[in-house]
């Protein structure tokens, strides 16, 4: 079943671009004044569109156009949605007051999402989650051959499995809950070492921030418009970005963007760190809408450690 749907798949996609390259012949042939146009609007389009190649790539492979990835266009569905045309509120300063309970759980026509089903492609299914992520870090050529290493090891070489690494900034991710007072941000991914108190005063960054070894970073706070910049620095090299293996260095620095339109916000990072990666890596955009009835923030339980000699795969991955 799977080789014929793929086999029907594969005649129809072949047939649709006959079609569309036998147009585009046809216009360049036959060129009529509306054709002309449209050919030439469509040529400038894509040349407005074309990404650029990293610097010290050698390629003669240009691709038609800037794919979006189906995060992305999600994002921008969400931009016309009613919860985005709700008024967004503004603190006393008249900046954007970012506070509240941020979840991700939104409707969806095609049921839970994240749910993994027995006998599926691969029992994590993670072959199907990373073809879902267009979005990756472009590293460095000599590097690839460690970021695949990783990840296809076994489970517990990520630092985030156990209780010994916690996931740090930017895996971590959104904050799910956002305080905003008193020229401070209070961003909580949970208790323990995902709290981070960010100081949003307009002062200047301490040079000796980029010293320091932690998981989260040393982080400072300013505004660029109504978009809330938090850039930090100061990191270890035990965290990955994710749990594909995507590592970094010490010498990384994380610039995290939010927007707030209505109850729902945006929220983007990126990554730049010349020691492993060719150049700055920008995240796809998350979308969380805001909790008006917030559940109570209870203590962290116990961490439960893992031997990995019992898990049935131990190279269960995503």
């Amino acid at each position: 079943m799977w080789s014929s749907s793929c086999r029907r798949l594969t005649r129809a996609a072949v047939g649709a671009a006959v079609v569309a390259a036998a147009s585009v012949v046809d216009l360049a042939a036959h060129p009529s004044t509306n054709a002309r146009g449209a050919l030439s609007q469509v040529e400038g389009q894509q040349a407005q569109t074309l990404p650029p190649v990293p610097a010290g790539v050698v390629t003669t492979y240009r691709p038609a156009a800037k794919r979006v990835s189906p995060q992305d266009g999600f994002a921008a569905q969400q931009r016309l949605s009613e919860l985005a045309k709700r008024p967004t509120p503004r603190d006393e300063f008249g900046r954007i007051d970012f506070s509240g309970n941020w979840v991700a759980n939104f409707p969806s026509p095609l049921g839970q999402p994240g749910l993994r089903a027995k006998g599926t492609f691969e029992p994590d299914q993670a072959v199907m989650q990373r073809g879902a992520q267009w979005n990756k870090p472009l590293y460095k050529p000599e590097y690839w051959a460690k970021v695949r290493g990783l990840d296809f090891g076994k489970a517990d070489i990520d630092p985030n499995y156990g209780c010994t690494h916690p996931a740090g900034v930017p895996r971590q991710n959104v904050p799910a809950r956002i305080i905003q007072k008193n020229n401070q941000i209070w961003l909580l991914n949970g208790v323990e070492n995902a709290l981070r108190i960010v100081p949003l005063d307009d002062r200047r960054r301490d040079p000796l921030d980029a010293e320091y070894s932690t998981y989260n970073g040393m982080g400072l706070a300013r505004w660029d418009g109504d978009t809330l910049v938090v850039e930090s620095v100061g990191f270890n090299d035990i965290t990955w970005l994710g749990w594909e293996g995507y590592f970094h260095s010490d010498k990384m620095t994380v610039t995290e963007r939010f927007r707030r339109q209505g109850d729902l916000l945006f929220y983007d990072f990126t990554v730049d760190d010349p020691e492993v990666l060719m150049e700055p890596w920008t995240s796809i955009t998350y979308v969380r809408r805001l909790n008006p009835n917030p559940v109570r923030q209870d203590e962290a339980p116990i961490c439960d450690e893992r031997d990995i000699d019992l898990l049935a795969d131990p190279y269960n991955r995503g």
